[in-house]
């Protein structure tokens, strides 16, 4: 049997720091629950988890996907694997879950990583997962050049692997068609520049229908994704995910306080300064966000392709009035954005005791059918883009596919070129504030001096980046993060 738990439980997004700090807090804490009874599930995941005896517990917090999660959770069974236990989290949330699990060592048998904010090599070292044992029949089922070490496996054995296609991005431009003609704009020709997004937003605000624009400003992850997107379109030559946020690829330095982040930062914050922001943007995150744009709250909404299908979930009347359009560029050419490898997905607890069972389940995440079930899903995309044209996912879904394949290009990995790269980005210190939390100053203006906040997150980036080069000593340098050879507009195949 599986059963499916909403978690609603408040809390700050973690940040590393907060999770070394308290894993020995935490710790201690395990250690003195010991001397009486174990935790249940519900101490350990602060939900009414049943606690099934001989069920793998899996958490993660893929909305969208609950349907096929269940579904494929009832395939193992009934091929004779146990019964699974199945968390669904709020992504903002489940950090904060994690962290008490692990320090109460309540991990479930199999996780995703969100709301953490720490690499994987980091906590691969603090214990936190076990190696695949049924790592061949997963390499067999992966295209080929998917897998990295130091990011997927360590030291050889395969850890985890990615159930999505990194050939994506967030800052997608969804819209509601309705409201759009209601106030005399084509819904067929969505905004494509800047400056085109906003006279459309000014032009609902105007019109009386809708606020202009909903966005989650309460969510600090998804403000940095959109900026370091949006640079992207205004010319820097950089990428987003696996330790290259604010690195510019061409020379491994960290330039936040390029002009291409300050113009995106200068746009995203400009629908405040034109009155066309849902007046409660500043208290919402992506969830609460959406939902109020699904309400006619406002007219335009930034968000990835998962948007089709958790609309198709929880608000299926609202589709039939949605369109999307990719994510607009300071002069309204077509975008052209770089993504390295994809983390793994999914990762099994170093403390598992059905870790075989827990690791033969996972042979179900990189099959065929299971691609198909994620293109139907309309999630993230599936590794294989090309079983979603023939699907049944929503035409605004496949039209976010059909984007993706022609504006991201492949990214380098800077663990893939030298595995050392790993060790330094698992002992660099957190720098706090991070982007997004500087963007949540900027919006609430209590950062004035724009361009000296980033240059000085750039200062702190390299700061620790060369304090972690140090500690390690010896085979890697800053050489490492730069990769004089990519070509933007092209996939790096070095």
């Amino acid at each position: 049997m599986t059963r499916q738990v909403s978690v609603n439980s408040p809390g700050r997004p973690l940040t590393r720091r907060a999770l070394l700090r308290s894993a020995g807090v935490l710790a201690g804490t395990a250690a003195l629950a010991g001397c009486g009874s174990a935790p249940t599930s519900q101490d350990a995941a602060g939900s009414g988890s049943s606690g099934t005896p001989g069920a793998l517990r899996w958490w993660d917090h893929f909305a969208p996907l609950e349907s096929l999660q269940n579904a494929t959770f009832a395939r193992f069974t009934g091929g004779g694997g146990p019964p699974v236990e199945y968390t669904l989290y709020n992504p903002n949330e489940q950090g904060q879950a994690l962290q008490l699990a692990f320090g109460s060592r309540q991990l479930p048998d199999v996780f995703t990583l969100s709301g953490l904010g720490v690499p994987p090599s980091l906590l691969h070292e603090q214990g936190w997962f076990a190696p695949l044992t049924t790592a061949d029949a997963i390499r067999a089922g992966l295209p080929a050049g998917i897998l990295t070490e130091g990011m997927h496996s360590f030291d050889g054995a395969l850890h985890s692997f990615p159930i999505f296609t990194p050939r994506q991005y967030e800052t997608l431009v969804w819209f509601d068609r309705n409201l759009l003609a209601r106030a005399g704009l084509d819904p067929e020709s969505p905004p494509a520049s800047w400056d085109d997004l906003r006279a459309a937003a000014r032009a609902v605000q105007r019109s009386g229908v809708a606020s202009g624009i909903v966005l989650p400003l309460q969510f600090p992850d998804r403000l940095a994704a959109f900026v370091l997107e949006l640079a992207q379109t205004a010319g820097f030559p950089g990428t987003r995910g696996n330790g290259l946020d604010g690195l510019d690829l061409t020379t491994g330095e960290y330039r936040f306080h390029d002009d291409a982040f300050l113009a995106a930062i200068e746009f995203l914050l400009s629908f405040a300064r034109d009155d066309t922001m849902f007046l409660a943007s500043t208290s919402l995150d992506a969830r609460s966000a959406r939902v109020r744009w699904a309400a006619e709250g406002g007219a335009f909404f930034l968000d990835g392709p998962y948007n089709a299908g958790v609309l198709a979930g929880k608000f299926p009347q609202v589709l039939g009035r949605i369109g999307v359009g990719s994510i607009p560029t300071p002069d309204g050419r077509a975008p052209v954005l770089t993504r390295p490898p994809n983390d793994g997905t999914f990762w099994m607890s170093g403390r598992s005791g059905a870790v075989e069972a827990a690791s033969t389940l996972l042979e179900l995440f990189v099959s065929a059918e299971y691609q198909r079930g994620l293109a139907a899903a309309m999630d993230q995309p599936p590794l294989d883009l090309g079983v979603v044209a023939g699907s049944d996912a929503h035409p605004t879904y496949k039209r976010c596919v059909q984007l993706f394949g022609e504006q991201v290009f492949l990214g380098p990995a800077v663990t893939g070129r030298n595995p050392r790269v790993a060790a330094v980005l698992g002992a660099m210190k957190p720098v706090e504030p991070g982007l997004g939390a500087i963007i949540q100053g900027i919006a609430s203006e209590q950062v004035t001096d724009v361009r000296g906040r980033l240059r000085r997150l750039s200062d702190e980036w390299t700061a620790a980046r060369d304090a972690a080069i140090a500690e390690v000593g010896g085979g890697v340098s800053t050489a490492d993060w730069a990769f004089p050879d990519w070509r933007r507009g092209e996939d790096y195949t070095a």
